[in-house]
C-alpha cells in the first residue's frame, strides 16, 4: 500500500455567471458613467470661470492645476474617515448620498450664475465661489471613491475582480471622455449661458447616477467579531506590517501624482508646441484629453485581455516605464500625430497600471478592513496629487517650466520603472537571479499566452525528494508544470540539446543532461542522485508525446525503479487543453487555455516491485483526470 503525504481537494467545476448577467454590476457602472460626466462638466466649467481660457492668459496650466487643487483637497482630508464610514454603514447608501448630493450642488451653482450674461470668465475677486463648489463637490467624491472600492468585491467575484475593475474604469473614462468632449463643444468662452448648460447637464447625470445606487444587492461577509479591528489607528497598523500593501500603495502615489502634472501640463505643452488661444486651445485641449481618455480605455481592454492577477506586477512595472518613455515623446516632440500618439499610450500604459494595482489592494485586503485600506490608500495618492497641483499652480510661468518638469517626470518614471522590474525579476523562491527571472517569465507566458489554470499545487511538497510524474501532451508540458511550483523543477534532457547560447539558463534551473548513447542504467542512476540530494524532478512516464490524442498511453518501468530506490515522494500530474497539434514550436505559439492539476502526494509501498509502482501511477493519473474540470 502507498502512503500519502497530505490531503488533497478536489477540484470544484462551479463557474460564475458572466459579469453582463450580474445585475449589481451593471448598476455600479451605469452610476460610474454618469458621475464620470458629471466631473467632467464641472471642471470644463471652472476652467472657464477662472479665466483659463480667456485670450493672452500666460497661465493655463495654473488655472487648471488649482481647480485640481481645490477638487482634492477634501480627499487628504475625508479620505480616512471615509474608510471608517464604508466600514460601519451600508455602501450602496454611502454611495447614493455622495452623488444625489454631488448633484443639488451643480444645480445650486446653475441658480447662482443664472442672470451672467456675456464672457465666461468672472472677476477675479468671485473666484472664491468655484473654489469652494469645487471643494464641495470633492468632499463628497473623497467619500464615494474608497466606499465604491470597497464595495466592488461585494458584488464581483472574486476571480472576475480585474475584469470588473478594469470594466468599470473603463466606463468610466469613456463617460469623462464624452463629457469633456460634448462640454468643449457647449463651453463657449463669449457665452456665459454655456456655462449654465453644462452644469444643468452634469448635475441631472449625478441626481440620476445616485438612484442606481439603492438597487445594489452587495454579498454579506461574516468576520469574527473580536478578530475586527474598528479603529483608523488600527487600520494604520494592518498597513504597516503588511508590506506588499505598502509597496502597491507608493506604486499607486507615483502613479497618480504623475497622472496630476500631465493633466495639468497638456495646456502648457499645447500652447507652447502650436500657439494656440482661446476657443481653439479649448477644442484641441478637450481632443487631446480625448484623445488620453481613448488610451485609458486600451489600457482596460489590455487588462481584460491579459486577464491574470499573478505575475501583475511584472506587467505593472514594464508598463510603468512605458509610460514615462511616452511623457518625453509628449513633451520633446512638438508634431500633431506624435502628440496624440504619445497621449495614447500614455492613457494605455497608465490604466495598466493603476488597474492592476487597485485589484490587488482589493484581493489581499480583507473586507471587514477594506474600506479603511482604501481610504488611507486614497489619501496618500491625493496628498501627493494635491501638492503636485498645487506647485504647478504656484510655478512661475507655469505653461513654459511645466516642460522641464515633464522632462524629468519621463526619466524618473523610465528608472523607477526598470529598476523595480529588474528587481522584482530576480527575486523569487527560485534559489538564484536568473533562475527566478526565468521562472517569471514563463509563468507570465504560461498565464497570460497559454491562461494557465493551476488546481491544488499545495499538493506539491515544499521539501524532500519529489517526482513530479505527468501525462506528456506537448512541448509546452514543462513550461506550464514549471509556472505552477514554487520549487525548481529539474527536468532530464538531452545533452544535445543543451545548446551553448542559454548556458546561463542552463546553470540555473540545472537540469539532469543524459546522452543519448548512455545506458538504460547510467540514466535512472543520474535521476536517482538528483532525488537522494531532495531535489524534485519532472518526468513523462510515457516516455513520448500525445501528439494526435489525449489518451495516456503505455509507461516506462523505469519510473517505478527511480521511485523505488530513491525512496521519493510522487505528486501525479494531469495536463489538458494544450496545442493539439504534429509541430512542437506550434505547440509553444498557439494560444491555448492550458490546465494543470497536481494530484494527491503519497509514497510508494517499499515492497512494491517497479511493476507495481507504476501500475498505481497510472491508475492516479487515470483518476485525476476524472476530476479536472
Amino acid at each position: 500500500m502507498s502512503t500519502p503525504v497530505s490531503p488533497t481537494r478536489t477540484p470544484t467545476t462551479h463557474r460564475n455567471p458572466p459579469l453582463w448577467r450580474n445585475l449589481s454590476f451593471t448598476l455600479m457602472w451605469t452610476s460610474t458613467a454618469a458621475s464620470g460626466f458629471g466631473d467632467r462638466m464641472i471642471m470644463l466649467a471652472a476652467l472657464a470661470l477662472l479665466g483659463g481660457l480667456a485670450e493672452g492668459t500666460t497661465n493655463a496650466t495654473a488655472i487648471q492645476a488649482s481647480t485640481q487643487v481645490f477638487f482634492f483637497l477634501p480627499y487628504i482630508l475625508f479620505s480616512l474617515p471615509a474608510g471608517w464610514l464604508a466600514d460601519h454603514l451600508p455602501r450602496k447608501w454611502l454611495l447614493l448620498t455622495c452623488d444625489e448630493a454631488r448633484g443639488l450642488i451643480l444645480l445650486l451653482s446653475f441658480f447662482a450664475i443664472a442672470a451672467a450674461t456675456g464672457s465666461v470668465d468672472i472677476p477675479e475677486d468671485q473666484h472664491w465661489k468655484v473654489y469652494v463648489a469645487l471643494l464641495a463637490i470633492g468632499t463628497f467624491a473623497s467619500i464615494f471613491n474608497p466606499t465604491r472600492n470597497a464595495i466592488i468585491p461585494q458584488i464581483i467575484p472574486t476571480k472576475q475582480l480585474q475584469s470588473g475593475n478594469a470594466v468599470i474604469l473603463v466606463i468610466n473614462v469613456v463617460a469623462s471622455m464624452i463629457g469633456t468632449v460634448i462640454g468643449g463643444r457647449i463651453i463657449n468662452v463669449d457665452e456665459a449661458t454655456s456655462v449654465r448648460t453644462g452644469l444643468m447637464m452634469g448635475a441631472l447625470f449625478y441626481l440620476i447616477s445616485g438612484t442606481f445606487f439603492a438597487f445594489l444587492r452587495p454579498t454579506r461577509t461574516v468576520v469574527v467579531a473580536d478578530a475586527e479591528p474598528r479603529s483608523l489607528w488600527q487600520a494604520a497598523i494592518y498597513v504597516s506590517h503588511h508590506r506588499r500593501v505598502i509597496s502597491l500603495i507608493v506604486l499607486g502615489v507615483l502613479v497618480w501624482a504623475s497622472a496630476a502634472a500631465v493633466s495639468s501640463g497638456i495646456l502648457g505643452v499645447v500652447k507652447s508646441h502650436y500657439s494656440l488661444e482661446q476657443n481653439d486651445l479649448m477644442w484641441a485641449f478637450t481632443q487631446i484629453y480625448a484623445t488620453l481618455g481613448i488610451g485609458l480605455l486600451a489600457g482596460a481592454v489590455a487588462v481584460v485581455a491579459i486577464n491574470t492577477r499573478k505575475e501583475s506586477s511584472a506587467l505593472s512595472l514594464t508598463a510603468l516605464a512605458a509610460v514615462g518613455a511616452c511623457l518625453l515623446l509628449f513633451v520633446l516632440v512638438p508634431w500633431i500625430p506624435m502628440t496624440y500618439a504619445s497621449t495614447f499610450g500614455i492613457g494605455l500604459f497608465g490604466n495598466i497600471v493603476i488597474i492592476n494595482v487597485l485589484t490587488l489592494l482589493q484581493s489581499i485586503t480583507p473586507n471587514y478592513m477594506r474600506g479603511r485600506v482604501m481610504g488611507i490608500n486614497s489619501m496618500v495618492n491625493t496628498i501627493f496629487s494635491v501638492l503636485t497641483y498645487f506647485a504647478i499652480w504656484r510655478l512661475p510661468s507655469a505653461d513654459t517650466n511645466i516642460i522641464y518638469a515633464l522632462y524629468a517626470l519621463g526619466g524618473l518614471l523610465i528608472l523607477v520603472g526598470c529598476g523595480g522590474l529588474f528587481r522584482y525579476l530576480t527575486h523569487g523562491p527560485m534559489p538564484n537571479r536568473i533562475a527566478n527571472a526565468t521562472w517569471r517569465l514563463d509563468r507570465l507566458f504560461s498565464l497570460v499566452w497559454h491562461r494557465l489554470k493551476i488546481i491544488d499545487a499545495h499538493n506539491i511538497p515544499s521539501t524532500g525528494p519529489v517526482i513530479l510524474a505527468a501525462n506528456h501532451t506537448s512541448a509546452l508540458d514543462p513550461f506550464i508544470m514549471q509556472a505552477g511550483s514554487l520549487r525548481m523543477v529539474h527536468w532530464v534532457m538531452l545533452t544535445q540539446y543543451r545548446f551553448k547560447l542559454a548556458e546561463p539558463i542552463w546553470r540555473a534551473i540545472k537540469p539532469i543532461t543524459l546522452d543519448r548513447n548512455g545506458g538504460d542504467i547510467a540514466k535512472l542512476r543520474q535521476v536517482i542522485d538528483a532525488l537522494k540530494q531532495g531535489e524534485m524532478v519532472g518526468l513523462f512516464p510515457e516516455g513520448g508525446l500525445q501528439r494526435t490524442n489525449r489518451e495516456l498511453g503505455p509507461m516506462e518501468p523505469g519510473i517505478g525503479m527511480i521511485a523505488k530506490r530513491s525512496n521519493a515522494t510522487i505528486v501525479p500530474v494531469w495536463i489538458q487543453g494544450t496545442p493539439l497539434r504534429d509541430s512542437m514550436t506550434l505547440h509553444l505559439l498557439q494560444p491555448s487555455r492550458s490546465v494543470v492539476t497536481f494530484g494527491k502526494p503519497y509514497k510508494p509501498d517499499p515492497k512494491d516491485d517497479p511493476k507495481q509502482i507504476t501500475d498505481e501511477l497510472r491508475n492516479r493519473l487515470l483518476a485525476l483526470a476524472e476530476q479536472t474540470p
